[in-house]
C-alpha cells in the first residue's frame, strides 16, 4: 500500500510539473504572438499613412493643369488646330 501511495504521489508530482511547463510554454507563446501582433499593427498603420501620401501624390501628379504645362513646356506640344482634328465613326 505504501508503495502504491509513493507511486501515486510521484505520478502526481510529474503531472503537476508537466502541467506547469505547459502553462509556461503557452504563456510564452501568447506573449510572442502578442508582440508580433502589435508589430504588425504598427506596420499596418505606417502603410496606411504611406498609402494616403501616395494617393495625394498621385492626385497632384495627374492634375490636368500640371500635365498640360509639362506637355507645352517640356514636350513642346500644343492643342491641334480645328483643321487637324479628324473624327472617325465606329462601324458596327
Amino acid at each position: 500500500m505504501i508503495r502504491f501511495d509513493a507511486f501515486l504521489v510521484a505520478l502526481l508530482i510529474v503531472l503537476a510539473a508537466a502541467s506547469a511547463l505547459g502553462v509556461i510554454s503557452a504563456q510564452h507563446e501568447a506573449r510572442k504572438l502578442h508582440d508580433a501582433f502589435e508589430h504588425e499593427q504598427g506596420r499596418a498603420q505606417s502603410l496606411g499613412v504611406e498609402w494616403g501620401r501616395l494617393q495625394l501624390e498621385q492626385s497632384s501628379l495627374s492634375d490636368h493643369r500640371r500635365v498640360e504645362k509639362i506637355a507645352r513646356e517640356k514636350l513642346h506640344m500644343a492643342p491641334p488646330q480645328p483643321g487637324q482634328v479628324v473624327v472617325l465613326e465606329d462601324r458596327p
